[in-house]
């Protein structure tokens, strides 16, 4: 990437410049290209174990979305959030990719692959739903409100631990607790505002029969934000889908348990390609 330059920090990122500004990125390894895009309480070190451990099949970039980690801000619904994530990847990949997008990504996902189809060759949905719903005119609800509330006014650590307690089942690791409340710790008002009131806004199911790449569903059988009931309109609307449930896991299963995580997509992007 030519205009792309390297910042310093715990873990090493690139960015470009596009039209609304700066995006900031990690890149790993060859082969099959494939953009990550984190969720509501991650930024692009959420995919640190995808990054290490696909490195020798997939040439991999994780964007931290725009509002996080070192990117500049560009909007509060998931179309322009999408359109952003469409022109990064036209900037780093120079054809169709891969997407695999968690979460709040996942809906980034599927509006870029709604919105220009030819871009995407697979998709990975994990941990997602069609959004909420409610409306430009609903407001965020309160559970939202209180999340931007308590960003504002705790301790990022206590913050980022909240958060790890809300995504992750009782009794996991507390190394894996740690590293997942590192990352939500780092989160930024603007993206995490912006990205909710998106979440709370957008219903994506009437679009849904417009994807056309083959995608896969990952729903983890332990997750309290995204679970299968809400993941399902996915199911039933998206014309080539297929559904793997990962038992036991919460709501970051690329950390809870990367090994198997990075199977599911391996079988599916590598294998399955």
């Amino acid at each position: 990437m030519n205009d792309a330059r390297s910042t310093q920090g715990a873990a090493p990122r690139f960015g470009v410049n596009l039209d609304h500004g700066w995006v900031s990125f990690l890149e790993s390894g060859d082969g099959e290209p494939v953009l990550f895009l984190h969720g509501l309480n991650g930024n692009a070190s959420s995919w640190q174990d995808q990054l290490s451990e696909l490195a020798p099949d997939m040439k991999m970039v994780a964007w931290d979305a725009p509002g996080y980690g070192k990117s500049d801000a560009a909007g509060n619904t998931v179309e322009a959030l999408a359109r952003v994530a469409i022109a990064f990847a036209k900037r780093v990949w120079p054809g169709p990719l891969n997407v695999v997008g968690h979460s709040m990504g996942g809906l980034v996902a599927m509006k870029m692959a709604v919105l220009e189809p030819q871009l995407i060759k697979r998709l990975v949905l994990s941990c997602t739903h069609p959004g909420h719903g409610l409306g430009q005119s609903g407001g965020a609800n309160e559970r939202y409100r209180r999340r931007l509330e308590e960003l504002r006014d705790l301790p990022p650590e206590v913050y980022g631990e909240r958060r790890a307690k809300g995504m992750l089942p009782a009794g996991t690791d507390e190394r894996i607790f740690q590293k997942v409340a590192r990352v939500a710790a780092e989160s930024r008002s603007e993206g995490v505002a912006n990205a909710a009131w998106a979440i709370q806004t957008e219903d994506l199911q009437p679009e849904l029969t417009r994807i056309q790449a083959p995608t896969l569903v990952i729903t983890c059988e332990q997750d309290k934000v995204a679970p299968l009931a809400k993941a399902q309109p996915l199911l039933d609307r998206i014309p080539d889908v297929r559904h793997v449930e990962l038992a036991g896991l919460g709501h970051a299963p690329y950390m809870e348990n990367a090994r198997w995580y990075n199977t599911v997509l391996k079988e599916f992007l590598i294998a399955g390609a």
